[in-house]
């Protein structure tokens, strides 16, 4: 039943057209044209990497928001209550299938703008970087089921995504260095879990090792607390 439901919800999730715009077209158009203007191999790195985290960021965690909201006014969660699979047995395949989905976008980005700005993408570079997006990408999954739990319509869902993510981006070097930043914005950056994703990329394409196992510890701690707000606010309907 687990990988019924997986399937199914991969399906689903490559024939959404906000998939197709927000984590595919958009994030490889802006490496396209910001390489262009790029003067040097660390900038189009960061380039890559932050295009790379911005995709995985758009789908995992604001595209399944949406998701989990439809599912909850439909009153799927309900339904479950007839079936012989449990809650967490559907749940874990959603948010599988959803973080699968988000590797597979940050993949084809890894791969196209590596050739874009045309630098070298390791057989351990691409290993270290799918790991890393697969934990960051399972924190947002769950990240998206506190939200939606909190929201009772879209507009709900838009405002309260766009509160988390936009201070998160802009606190972060996925498109600008914070070098000559204000002191309370390079302490924000600091603690900011965007910007450990972000780092956990690069690391991987530099093979900075130790920046890297910093990187992903960071992110496990991020997905635990996601988790454990998903369990604590879940609800069955809308």
């Amino acid at each position: 039943m687990m990988q019924i439901v997986f399937a199914l919800t991969l399906k689903a999730s490559a024939r959404d057209p906000y998939l197709v715009f927000w984590s595919l077209i958009l994030p490889i158009g802006g490496i396209i044209g910001l390489s262009l203007i790029s003067d040097s191999p660390a900038n189009n790195i960061s380039l890559l990497a932050g295009m790379t985290s911005i995709s995985i960021l758009f789908f995992t965690l604001m595209t399944t928001s949406y998701a989990v909201l439809s599912q909850r006014r439909r009153g799927v969660y309900h339904l479950l209550h007839v079936t012989p699979m449990v809650l967490w047995k559907y749940v874990l395949s959603l948010s599988s299938a959803w973080t699968v989905t988000g590797l597979f976008c940050g993949v084809i980005i890894l791969t196209i703008g590596s050739l874009v700005i045309n630098t070298q993408l390791t057989m351990t570079a691409f290993l270290l970087a799918s790991a890393i997006m697969i934990i960051a990408g399972l924190g947002y999954v769950f990240l998206s089921f506190f939200i939606a739990s909190l929201s009772q319509n879209e507009g709900h869902i838009s405002i309260i995504t766009n509160i988390i993510t936009i201070p998160l981006i802009l606190t972060s070097d996925a498109f600008y260095s914070l070098q000559n930043a204000p002191t309370w914005v390079t302490t924000l950056n600091r603690f900011n879990p965007f910007q450990w994703f972000l780092n956990g990329i690069q690391s991987s394409l530099t093979l900075h090792i130790s920046q890297y196992v910093v990187s992903m510890s960071l992110l496990l701690l991020v997905v635990l607390c996601a988790l454990l707000l998903a369990v604590r606010t879940f609800r069955y309907s809308a």
